[in-house]
């Protein structure tokens, strides 16, 4: 055999064998990792409260407040969360939004809200467009109940 011949031989299976160190290194680890995905969060449904809560949502007769009002509220509610969404004729979607605070043994609330914002004794009020959406969250030692409704006034 040559030694040209005999160089070439060496280099092809130097090549080779690095292909193949190669391949065991990085392609075996590759084919035994196993991807594992995880669980989309889920979100916790809180249960809406029962029909026989009474809920009113009117005009104040001034154009500028509605009166919230609550009947027949579960025992054991310690707070009412409530939000008022609603599209303005010049400044789009605004909102309202607070808490009640209820004394034990209070079955029913009623709250004037301003549709506006009021800073330092001046407010400045929104024109309402369509229609209010009311949501509420009442809290109490049976956990969370929710209520939403839309209302024209």
């Amino acid at each position: 055999m040559k030694p040209g011949h005999k160089k070439y031989l060496i280099i092809v299976g130097v090549v080779i064998l690095l292909i193949i160190a190669g391949y065991w290194l990085f392609g075996k680890n590759k084919q035994t990792k196993v991807e594992t995905t995880k669980p989309f969060p889920t979100e916790e449904v809180i249960p809406t409260v029962s029909s026989s809560v009474k809920i009113d949502l009117r005009d104040a007769a001034n154009g500028k407040e509605v009166i919230l009002s609550a009947g027949n509220i579960p025992s054991q509610t310690q707070t009412v969360d409530y939000e008022l969404s609603y599209n303005t004729a010049q400044q789009g979607l605004q909102g309202v939004i607070g808490t009640i605070n209820l004394a034990e043994g209070d079955s029913a609330f009623e709250k004037k809200i301003t549709l506006g914002t009021c800073s330092s004794g001046t407010c400045v009020y929104h024109k309402v467009v369509g229609k209010i959406k009311l949501s509420l969250k009442f809290n109490g030692g049976y956990g969370e109940k929710v209520f939403e409704k839309e209302y024209e006034l």
